[in-house]
């Protein structure tokens, strides 16, 4: 079990000294950037206010937008583009207390509590030591952190190097309309084996993989101010309202109203 600060017993003025084990700050972007791989020997949450930040590792890509968090472990090479303005926060936490969070990244949605907890440790986690104030309300934080439901929203890459060519051909283009059977025979597969190994190495099927890549790629387009028209075209859609349709599957909105939410605020 996680240490707890009880806030609750506090009974004395807030003086004493607490070891701080996060720290980070406000991200404000006003134009795309791109990191290239690199590691971090802490833990790192970055929440998303505004704007969009995907993320991708050598076993998936995932694609965190507005009031969106994603945890990345200790250690785990990956890269990083935003696209347009951003606004947001990274916190940056301790390795002693990241074995008590999931040992693969994982987004969620942020809560209004928790928002209001990273805007105000973001102005009070500079320093080595903390006073009893900022180390209760860095608890709160860690108890809020703990109980946010997880989402299983990531594209997961397969790993056999046959199944990898194909995952890379289309993240070159994710518009590419070629049928399974092309995709099996640039595998070096049969039908009925691509299929059933790309399943098995992805845990999704491959329509559906698909599907989900052109959607996220569809969704950083949208966040840099490109129009819907273009964006369903550019992803491999030739009806824009099969294209609204699965996005709207996918993600909950429109596409307009999906990017009207990436702006700024």
């Amino acid at each position: 079990m996680h240490a707890n600060f009880h806030c609750g017993s506090l009974t004395k003025p807030y003086s004493t000294a607490h070891s701080s084990w996060l720290f980070g700050g406000r991200v404000r972007q006003t134009a795309r950037r791109t990191t290239v791989p690199h590691v971090h020997n802490n833990g790192q949450i970055f929440v998303v206010g505004s704007g969009v930040m995907a993320v991708k590792t050598q076993d998936a890509y995932w694609l965190i937008g507005p009031e969106q968090l994603l945890w990345l472990p200790p250690r785990l090479a990956h890269e990083a583009r935003s696209h347009g303005a951003i606004t947001g926060w990274s916190l940056y936490i301790a390795e002693d207390r990241c074995a008590f969070l999931a040992s693969k990244p994982f987004v969620a949605d942020s809560t209004r509590l928790l928002s209001a907890q990273v805007e105000r440790l973001s102005q009070n986690t500079q320093d080595t030591t903390w006073d009893a104030r900022t180390a209760c309300l860095a608890e709160s934080f860690w108890d809020e952190i703990l109980s946010i439901p997880h989402q299983s929203v990531s594209l997961p890459f397969p790993g056999d190097v046959r199944l990898k060519r194909v995952a890379d051909a289309l993240c070159a283009n994710p518009a590419d309309s070629r049928g399974q059977q092309d995709w099996a025979d640039m595998a070096g597969m049969s039908l009925r084996s691509f299929v059933r190994y790309f399943t098995a190495d992805t845990g999704m099927q491959f329509s559906a993989w698909r599907q989900r890549l052109r959607i996220l790629n569809a969704q950083e387009k949208l966040a840099r101010g490109e129009n819907v028209t273009h964006v369903a075209a550019a992803v491999g859609y030739e009806s824009l309202g099969a294209f609204a349709a699965a996005f709207k599957k996918n993600t909950g909105y429109s596409p307009s109203t999906y990017a009207q939410r990436c702006m700024t605020r």
